[in-house]
């Protein structure tokens, strides 16, 4: 692996990796229907740069990693996706996707960031712990599939 890893707000071009990426971590699965978003939600939060953040973390022109932020209001945020190859954690690139996501928060006038993890996955709590998020409350997933009437 190379030692240059850089972060950059993506583009259309990296809507397949993202989804590529995405699929295949089961940690995004929120329900049995829902294992991922679609190639078109993650096409529309690139393009849609005044309500979302899309980052993505590549080294030798691969993509290693990603953050996805929805801008919620005038100054609050949500982490909605968070993701860095296994293969490549360990090695500070969280950290600078982390970085420059709160780099691109402030630009955007955000004074508050919030996550959802799952309580068993004890790794992200430990990664935004030491990154001072405080832990407030746990949640369940409900969902709700509206067909047309």
């Amino acid at each position: 692996m190379s030692k240059e890893i850089t972060v950059r707000l993506a583009d259309r071009k990296d809507v397949n990796a993202i989804y590529g990426l995405g699929v295949k971590a089961s940690g995004f699965a929120v329900s049995k229907k829902i294992k991922f978003y679609e190639k078109k939600e993650i096409k529309q939060w690139i393009q849609g740069r005044k309500n979302n953040i899309v980052l993505i973390a590549e080294t030798n022109s691969k993509i290693v990693g990603f953050a996805y932020v929805k801008i919620m209001s005038w100054h609050w945020a949500m982490v909605d996706n968070f993701y860095v190859l296994p293969a490549y954690r360990r090695k500070g690139i969280g950290s600078l996707i982390e970085k420059s996501l709160e780099s691109e928060l402030r630009k955007k006038g955000i004074s508050y960031v919030s996550r959802l993890v799952k309580p068993s996955h004890k790794t992200s709590m430990k990664f935004l712990e030491k990154r001072n998020f405080k832990k407030e409350s746990n949640y369940a997933w409900f969902d709700k599939f509206l067909m047309p009437e």
